[in-house]
């Protein structure tokens, strides 16, 4: 896994609060269920007003240098022509360029990818920003390959995001690289958000989609079923260990999801199938487990939800 420990948040005059608050909230909320962050709040100056009027203080000065393995977020600014031309956003973007290295992260939320653009680490990449500014950012740096209607892109080590809330959800995709889906589930769940995608965006574990509800019983049982692929599991089993009738566990669990609980398991498991497979195991040895019964029913699952035969 990938792991994160030092995270500077790079504050520019008129930041947006929510695309500052919803990664700190996000990360400090898995600091504070045990992995091992040091949150950073930088900037040129001591003072920075965000867009909705609130003044962050006692912001910490631009360090000289950063730990190694560290993530720098650009918290996006209101948007206006000629974003980051004043003074500050020119200190910051200078001081990007004279820290930043290959094993450096940098996400840069919402407009934040513009002052990325600035310091020249769109070039050539592959990119987002909020939907209403792709076309602008396009504009502006036509070396990059700017994606509309993405919740976020990853280019090596540099991440983009759209707007306002996107910036939870990557920093919950960071999160469960660094400490597992199970763990990014809690934190979700702790956030009362949900996974959200769009059309084309990077999957998300399948351990961490359809979570998009907040029915406490029904992620009781995705928890039971995703620690449990293995075990023969039946809707009766369900029932009876979470103390509620077969249809209404149907019935609950379908309006939560969107899908049926073998369906469910079904995604489950092919996730896992497929990350042994990756690994060069077998397709018996991966159908095992993953706990599907035998090599023909992952490849009855396979063929059904890929449209293609598994070989």
């Amino acid at each position: 896994m990938s792991q994160l420990s030092h995270i500077y948040f790079l504050i520019t005059p008129d930041v947006h609060m929510m695309d500052l608050a919803g990664p700190c909230q996000t990360f400090h909320e898995a600091k504070s269920r045990g992995l091992n962050l040091t949150l950073h709040f930088i900037s040129p100056v001591e003072n920075i007003k965000s867009h909705e009027g609130l003044t962050f203080s006692d912001l910490t000065g631009l360090p000289e240098s950063i730990n190694k393995h560290a993530l720098i977020i650009v918290c996006g600014s209101n948007y206006y022509d000629g974003i980051y031309t004043d003074s500050v956003s020119q200190q910051c973007i200078a001081w990007l360029q004279s820290v930043l290295s290959s094993d450096i992260r940098v996400l840069g939320v919402c407009t934040g990818a513009f002052l990325l653009g600035h310091a020249g680490l769109l070039d050539q990449r592959t990119c987002t920003t909020h939907h209403q500014r792709t076309e602008e950012l396009a504009r502006v740096f036509p070396t990059a390959n700017v994606l509309p209607n993405r919740i976020y892109v990853q280019d090596e080590h540099i991440y983009t995001s759209a707007g306002v809330t996107a910036g939870i959800d990557l920093a919950l995709a960071l999160i469960q690289q660094s400490a597992g889906a199970q763990f990014a589930v809690e934190v979700a769940r702790e956030l009362v958000v949900s996974q959200r995608r769009m059309a084309h965006d990077p999957q998300l574990s399948q351990q961490v989609s359809y979570r998009n509800h907040i029915q406490p019983l029904i992620h009781d049982v995705q928890d039971y079923l995703q620690s449990h692929l293995t075990h023969k599991l039946s809707v009766t089993e369900l029932s009876t260990r979470f103390r509620i009738s077969t249809r209404h566990l149907q019935r609950e669990f379908k309006l939560a999801t969107g899908l049926t609980v073998r369906d469910y398991l079904v995604e489950l498991r092919l996730e896992v199938a497929k990350n042994y497979l990756d690994q060069g195991c077998t397709i018996e040895s991966s159908a095992y487990q993953a706990g599907f019964p035998d090599a023909k029913a992952l490849r009855t699952a396979w063929k059904r939800k890929l449209n293609s035969a598994l070989r």
